[in-house]
């Protein structure tokens, strides 16, 4: 588990700032390994004390950014994320009937309302019945009925309150199937994450470092 990285940080006897970085990656069929390097501050250069393979099995999606450190603070697994929600929440489809009051300021707070939910992690339109921009999001809006997002259950509650308060009537409509959450974890290291099942943690002797 991941916690022993962690354990290994905060039992470990440095004398300064610790900074966490991923320095090499492979890509298997079901498994994705990490070198996860652990530098500290030195005469104003980073000395390397430590060295972990981090196996994500199972893995579903990734984006690692790697040549740049990270405090180890921000190095955790957790099951709650916005980039989870599509394997904890179900998808539901989001109608709307009628006339919006003001098309410009429903698209203002739909927009602020987003970014406070997903913490400016995920785009905009993502979910949205448009992928080009609010240009076309106005259009849809300024229509009288239609489709307005297929998203997670969470937010669209949220767009559903908003349009309603700017004069829209709207239906949710449910997955035709039964959902069953996934068993997914989210392992992040600044902006680098990894969507996995299982994560497994092996130290690496100081004589096999990849440096």
């Amino acid at each position: 588990m991941i916690d022993k990285i962690k354990q290994a940080i905060e039992c470990g006897k440095y004398r300064t700032d610790v900074y966490l970085q991923f320095t090499q990656f492979q890509q298997q069929e079901n498994c994705l390994t990490l070198t996860c390097s652990i530098y500290v501050d030195e005469d104003d250069k980073e000395k390397l004390m430590d060295q972990w393979l981090i196996k994500c099995l199972d893995w579903e999606e990734y984006r690692v950014e790697s040549f740049l450190s990270y405090e180890h603070q921000e190095f955790e697994v957790t099951d709650e994320h916005p980039y989870l929600w599509d394997y904890q929440k179900p998808l539901t489809e989001l109608y709307f009937r009628g006339k919006a009051m003001n098309v410009k300021a429903l698209i203002g707070a739909l927009y602020l309302k987003h970014h406070s939910l997903t913490n400016d992690l995920i785009p905009f339109n993502q979910y949205l019945n448009t992928h080009i921009g609010t240009g076309d999001l106005e259009w849809l809006l300024s229509s009288s009925q239609g489709l307005f997002s297929t998203a997670p259950k969470i937010l669209t509650e949220s767009y559903q309150e908003i349009l309603e308060e700017y004069g829209f009537s709207t239906s949710q409509l449910l997955p035709r199937e039964i959902f069953t959450c996934k068993d997914f974890h989210l392992l992040r290291l600044g902006p680098s994450y990894i969507i996995a099942k299982e994560f497994r943690a092996f130290r690496v002797d100081k004589e096999n470092w990849l440096l």
